[in-house]
């Protein structure tokens, strides 16, 4: 940069306008008829902190520079461990994607959980039909704080076959684990088995993370369970599944403590009908 924009902008000026008034690159430059990369490597000799894409974004909606409704949402969601938050992150590690420009996007068939999912996250975006697929719903937003601690709970993009099982503290892990269910996770009924029907299984396309979370449900008081491998049209995908007994054990373990309402009711509805329809005595009061 020549030391022609020094002489009319004064560094005291330049943090104010783009720190504090929170002015955009090309509002400086034009104010002071330079060009944006001018300001750009004025910020960078004084080490300014250079907001990112989604940042500037955000600062435009905020101006009405940009045709689109700014929504709010609670960037430290992720930062710190909660009943809540572990679920939520159950269901971006697979039903959830993150977009190369930082954009997180929860897609699943119920529009009543997404919007308990919103309202925890405490967010004013819209939850809207998933167009690509029948009965799909969207709910998607987009925030570099979000996106950052996703990334050190080991959610990328392009996850699918590289997601790691977070380091998820005891207290939150069933949690997690109902939250991953209601993602990859599926009950069924066995037709060949009268009085025991009830089928549950869990399947992933990393084969580290259903290790881990085959691990982790020993906790639980669930047996070793041997995992599969599951040729697709694209990879190979992982999977391990239990009986009807174990699949109780699974029951009593994730709806036990689920007050807040936080699971897909169309799966937990599977598995009182499994129950109901065998006269079997529902293994956890709620």
């Amino acid at each position: 940069m020549g030391k022609g924009l020094r002489t009319i902008l004064t560094k005291e000026d330049l943090n104010r306008l783009y720190l504090e008034e929170r002015r955009s690159l090309e509002d400086i430059a034009r104010l002071y008829g330079a060009s944006r990369v001018a300001v750009w490597k004025y910020c960078k000799d004084e080490h300014l902190t250079i907001r990112n894409r989604s940042e500037a974004r955000l600062e435009a909606q905020k101006s009405g520079k940009v045709p689109q409704n700014y929504f709010d949402i609670n960037e430290c969601f992720f930062s710190n461990w909660s009943r809540e938050m572990a679920y939520v992150l159950g269901l971006i590690a697979t039903d959830g994607c993150i977009s190369r420009s930082g954009t997180v996007a929860l897609c699943i068939n119920d529009r009543e959980l997404l919007q308990k999912v919103k309202i925890l996250m405490g967010s004013a975006h819209n939850i809207k039909y998933y167009g690509h697929q029948d009965g799909l719903y969207n709910f998607s937003f987009s925030r570099q704080k979000l996106v950052s601690d996703l990334n050190k709970l080991g959610v990328f993009p392009n996850k699918s076959l590289t997601i790691r099982f977070p380091d998820v503290p005891d207290a939150f892990l069933i949690d997690f684990i109902r939250g991953v269910f209601d993602g990859d996770g599926s009950v069924f009924f066995d037709k060949r088995s009268e009085n025991y029907p009830i089928r549950t299984k869990f399947v992933s396309s990393s084969k580290e993370f259903i290790k881990k979370l085959e691990l982790a449900l020993r906790k639980f008081g669930m047996p070793e369970r041997i995992i599969y491998e599951q040729p697709t049209k694209n990879a190979i995908s992982y999977m391990f599944k239990y009986g009807h007994k174990d699949s109780e054990k699974l029951f009593a373990a994730m709806y036990k403590d689920a007050q807040n309402g936080l699971f897909l009711e169309r799966k937990y509805k599977k598995f009182l009908d499994g129950f109901n329809k065998k006269g079997i005595e529902v293994p956890i009061d709620k």
